[in-house]
């Protein structure tokens, strides 16, 4: 697709940024896609893994040993263009070139019958980071580091040789199973040697820069000359995924999202979930626009990581961790509308709605645990005192009701935008130290007691309310209970929700 003068490789950029697997309809059209048993040279097809912009790679076996293998073929669509050929056997080369543990190995290269290339690489067992995060959430800075230091030392690798991956994702990472987990970077298919071959911009056609824009530099974007500092910048997109789960720069639109890039100073891991200072400042310098500003090497850029997790200059491991008790409140913020159908007017609307929840919550004592575009997770530590305890919990369960009428009567001027707020009452992890900081617990698992349907009205888990006198209370989503809504200014009518609440 093309953004202004501009080409993104993948079109569209997506929120999860995930290699999609084949469809069945893929799998059943006859497309250039090889069927399980289809023959390339010596070995055979066994299943199809995923499909990418400009390969498929599938399982193999060789035929006389049977050993696995994953091959990756040429889609049928672009090998009758000799600049992809030309681009397909350079990634080729260029893995070759490298043979470094933390790069996934070709062992062969083929042809296939109706000319299309492919080649043979090692076969790995696991996920890519990508549906890593999927399955776990935001990781912790020590699990972040795990898994990014190996990236690093690839990536610093492949610089000493003159390469620039130019594609630094979570789907172009691989994580085996088991423990210790092998991390290997993956899909050098756009990597940029070096080398004056391809002029000083490294484009291989005028106009169209490629790589996948929620990652991509500012100079790689507009076209100028790049070096190891564009996969520095990747790097700070996917340090800020790892700790918040969340993308630094979004937007469905195309053209805003290249101007957040250009434009906007990217956010402080911070402010959407606890994190010390000193990863911010890493963060925030990869994601500087000059380069300048940036981390000048990987090799720098890992040491500062290093120091700012968990390593005893940090005086962040020796902090011991307790479970306190805690009353959470979730504002999740819905557009109803179509997910490619976000107007000015409702986006604004839903800033302003997000902003209003904020500062309120903030005003209002609570600790903001996490913040993405559309969510806020706020807690309030409770006293060990049964009575006070008590007391608290009807003070946050008093302040978010009144936070949804004020949301609701906001949102009266563009009814597209739904609030749902919902309380639970439990047990949060906390690093004790001068002022406590809380990292994780039961009330973080917000899928485990939030509802995920639209919900017309206040809603709680019926820990959140135990106890509490003057509630007006009525039957919920499964485990959830509704408060009595106040009046409003203003009324939409109530959604029909599957889960039964009318």
């Amino acid at each position: 697709m093309r953004i202004g003068g501009f080409m993104t490789l993948d079109g569209l950029a997506t929120r999860s940024d995930e290699t999609r697997a084949f469809s069945l309809e893929e799998r059943s059209f006859s497309r250039g896609e090889l069927p399980c048993g289809a023959r390339a040279g010596d070995y055979s097809v066994v299943s199809p893994i995923a499909r990418g912009g400009c390969g498929a790679v599938y399982e193999a076996r060789q035929i006389r040993t049977g050993a696995r293998v994953a091959m990756k073929v040429l889609h049928g669509t672009l090998a009758a263009s000799p600049k992809m050929v030309k681009r397909f056997l350079r990634e080729i080369e260029v893995v070759r070139r490298l043979d470094h543990p933390g790069i996934v190995r070709i062992h062969d290269v083929g042809e296939l019958a109706d000319g299309r290339p492919f080649y043979l690489m090692e076969h790995l067992d696991g996920v890519t980071l990508d549906v890593l995060l999927q399955q776990e959430g935001r990781l912790s800075p020590e699990q972040a580091l795990e898994l990014l230091e190996p990236v690093c030392v690839a990536l610093d690798a492949a610089h000493a040789a003159g390469i620039i991956h130019r594609d630094v994702k979570g789907s172009n990472i691989f994580v085996s199973r088991g423990a210790p987990r092998t991390v290997k970077l993956l899909d050098f298919g756009i990597a940029k040697l070096m080398e004056p071959d391809e002029g000083p911009t490294g484009f291989t056609t005028a106009g169209r820069a490629p790589g996948t824009l929620t990652i991509m530099a500012p100079e790689q974007i507009l076209g100028g000359p790049i070096d190891a500092r564009v996969d520095v910048y990747a790097l700070g997109v996917l340090l800020h995924r790892l700790l918040t789960g969340k993308l630094p720069f979004y937007s469905a639109d195309p053209t805003e999202l290249l101007r957040q890039h250009l434009e906007e100073p990217p956010p402080r891991p911070s402010r959407r979930t606890p994190l010390p200072a000193a990863l911010d400042a890493v963060v925030l310098r990869c994601l500087e626009k000059q380069p300048d500003l940036r981390f000048p090497s990987v090799k720098s850029l890992l040491c500062t990581l290093r120091e700012a997790v968990g390593e005893p200059s940090s005086g962040r491991s020796s902090l011991p961790e307790v479970v306190a008790d805690a009353i959470a409140v979730h504002v999740d913020l819905r557009a109803r509308t179509e997910a490619d159908d976000l107007d000015d007017a409702l986006a604004d609307a839903l800033g302003l709605a997000l902003d209003l929840a904020e500062e309120r919550l903030r005003d209002a004592g609570l600790t903001l645990l996490s913040m993405t575009g559309s969510e806020i997770l706020a807690v309030r530590l409770l006293s060990g005192d049964p009575e006070e305890a008590l007391r608290q919990r009807a003070g946050v369960i008093e302040i978010a009701s009144a936070l949804r009428d004020e949301i609701a009567l906001r949102s009266c001027a563009d009814r597209r935008v739904h609030a749902n707020l919902c309380l639970h009452a439990g047990q949060v992890v906390v690093r004790s130290a001068t002022h406590p900081e809380i990292i994780g617990g039961e009330l973080a698992r917000v899928g485990a007691w939030a509802p995920a349907d639209e919900v017309h009205g206040l809603c709680a888990t019926e820990e959140a309310v135990r106890g509490v006198d003057g509630l007006e209370l009525s039957a919920g989503p499964p485990g959830l209970v509704l408060i009595g809504e106040r009046s409003s200014q203003c009324s939409s009518p109530a959604p029909t929700l599957r889960s039964g609440v009318s």
